[in-house]
């Protein structure tokens, strides 16, 4: 395992942590008493660890009161439907927005790591692109665009006064999560839950 898997297994251990703090906070906290805050924190971490089912859960869970007055519990249910749908171009419109000091921080993980992802399936799912369906899917201005492509090394050719993209395959890495002992605890919490 090299040192990047290494950092994002610390970092998923760190996000699971925080989360099972902020469900155990939730359970503790009468629903009347809750705040937005506890609400937000927890469908961000959600979100950042790709627990869509559980986001579109607690959406359910949160007071009504909440979901009318607080405009980033809004924005954060957008979020978690536009990735819910793969509404990728969507979802970078809607992440660009003034985040609070609670979630900044990882709204900008979820950024990052949603555009590696758009990036590395559309480098293996693509020979070719044209620039402005490209930029349309990342949500992404020309200029930006142009940056990030050529960070990842892919050729930009003009042809009838179109810019064309020829994606280059990213090399695959490991998926850290597919052993059949996380497999197999996943299912246990899963069949646990259903049980309770």
């Amino acid at each position: 395992m090299d040192n990047m898997q290494c950092v994002v297994m610390q970092s998923m251990e760190r996000f699971s942590d925080i989360i099972e703090g902020l469900e155990n906070e939730e359970l503790e906290t009468r629903p009347t008493d809750a705040s937005a805050k506890l609400y937000i924190n927890l469908c961000a971490y959600y979100l950042v660890v790709n627990k869509m089912t559980e986001a579109n859960l607690l959406w359910k869970r949160v007071p009504q009161h909440i979901k009318e007055e607080n405009d980033e519990m809004q924005k954060l249910y957008l979020l978690t439907q536009c990735l819910h749908s793969n509404n990728l171009s969507n979802f970078f419109r809607h992440i660009q927005y003034e985040w609070s000091d609670d979630i900044k921080s990882v709204m900008d993980q979820l950024h990052r790591d949603t555009k590696k992802n758009a990036l590395t399936l559309i480098g293996n799912a693509y020979t070719s692109i044209f620039e402005h369906n490209l930029s349309a899917i990342m949500n992404m201005p020309k200029d930006q665009l142009k940056e990030a492509c050529t960070a990842l090394e892919w050729d930009y050719e003009c042809i009838n006064q179109k810019a064309i993209v020829f994606p280059k395959r990213l090399p695959r890495t490991k998926n850290i999560y597919t052993s059949s002992e996380y497999q197999l605890s996943k299912l246990t919490e899963f069949v646990s839950f259903l049980e309770n």
